[in-house]
């Protein structure tokens, strides 16, 4: 009977260590850093490299025959390397965000009157010489003013003149020159990002949350608020939209929603587990899914017409999605950042 008893007694042990030893695993943090790499970064950054290589040839065949086909070519190809920076935003992080070269790819509002000034100058047009320019004098925004300011037609005539050949070309040598730095930064930087096992602000999961927010806040403000007339004044100004010329400014904005998204969800070891984890409970995600699902929905409203349009004809649906990120926005920096212990380094000034 003793004997029994003991031997009970030694079962219910081991059961009882097993259940704990399953209770505490331990979330492999580095390895959400490492396919953070594998599944995000890595094909973003190259997708990008492609994308400008591309553009890049298509403005060495406007340039050598400029007319109607060679244009509607080229505009193609800067639409689609705008999207794919609209994914690269969200790699501002760590040492590239330290470097600054993000805004080198992509800064609006262009100065549109500086650059037709230096095209009508006597200044060499040299790759030195417009890399020390603003940068909105330069990268994808300077050749979206040059390529869709005025219709093809009148477009292909002021590509008459020999000087703003010249600048367009090395504009785009420039973006070359500028992703082949970004390359390198992220080549250098990679394992730094997955070795890093800090766990405060600079700590890989900081980085990647506060990112997060920092770009949905500019959506919110500089992609939307302003132009839309809800923040810092109450008069719309589609001058202020991204893309206001080649009228894609909604579709940058669904780039950005979506690398966010993905980068939540990206594989079985990502955020929305890290939260899973530590929380016991999948509320935040789904709370986080339904956000972006709103969001998702409120674009899909509004893709049948130009964002340009729709800041003044369909301006309860522009609030609408504007109200639909400012709560996604909220849901990141309370709830997952609280979840997750992460301070939120970047807030705006509206109280959210």
């Amino acid at each position: 009977m003793k004997k029994t008893i003991f031997i009970s007694i030694i079962f219910f042990i081991l059961i009882s260590c097993n259940k704990e030893e399953g209770n505490s695993k331990i979330f492999e943090i580095e390895s959400l850093r490492s396919e953070f790499i594998e599944e995000i970064e890595k094909p973003t950054t190259l997708k990008f490299i492609e994308s400008i290589r591309n553009l890049n040839k298509n403005v060495i065949e406007f340039i050598n025959d400029p007319k109607e086909e060679t244009l509607t070519s080229l505009k193609l190809n800067w639409k689609n390397s705008a999207k794919i920076f609209s994914t690269i935003e969200f790699l501002n992080i760590g040492e590239i965000q330290k470097s600054l070269i993000i805004s080198s790819f992509f800064t609006w509002n262009v100065n549109e009157e500086n650059i037709n000034q230096y095209i009508a100058s006597a200044n060499p047009i040299t790759e030195n010489r417009i890399n020390s320019k603003p940068t909105n004098m330069r990268g994808l925004s300077a050749i979206e003013f040059l390529l869709f300011e005025k219709p093809p037609s009148e477009t292909i005539l002021d590509f008459s003149n020999v000087r703003r050949k010249e600048y367009l070309k090395v504009v785009s040598e420039n973006l070359i020159n500028k992703v082949e730095d970004f390359s390198s930064l992220w080549n250098n930087y990679r394992k730094l990002f997955i070795d890093n096992n800090e766990s405060g602000i600079n700590g890989g999961v900081n980085m990647l949350v506060n990112q997060m927010n920092v770009l949905l806040e500019n959506v919110k403000r500089f992609k939307i608020g302003e132009p839309a007339g809800l923040e810092g004044t109450i008069v719309s100004d589609i001058s202020k939209l991204q893309a206001e010329k080649s009228g894609i400014s909604l579709e940058l904005i669904k780039e950005n929603i979506a690398i966010i998204k993905k980068t939540y969800y990206y594989s079985n070891n990502s955020l929305d587990d890290y939260v899973k984890y530590i929380t016991n409970s999948n509320v935040i995600n789904e709370k986080l899914k339904g956000n972006f699902t709103t969001v998702e929905k409120e674009i899909e409203l509004l893709k049948n017409n130009t964002f340009n349009n729709s800041i003044t004809t369909k301006v309860a649906s522009i609030e609408k999605l504007y109200e639909a990120i400012k709560i996604l926005i909220i849901s990141i920096k309370v709830d997952v950042a609280s979840a997750l212990s992460i301070t939120i380094t970047f807030t705006d000034n509206d109280g959210d």
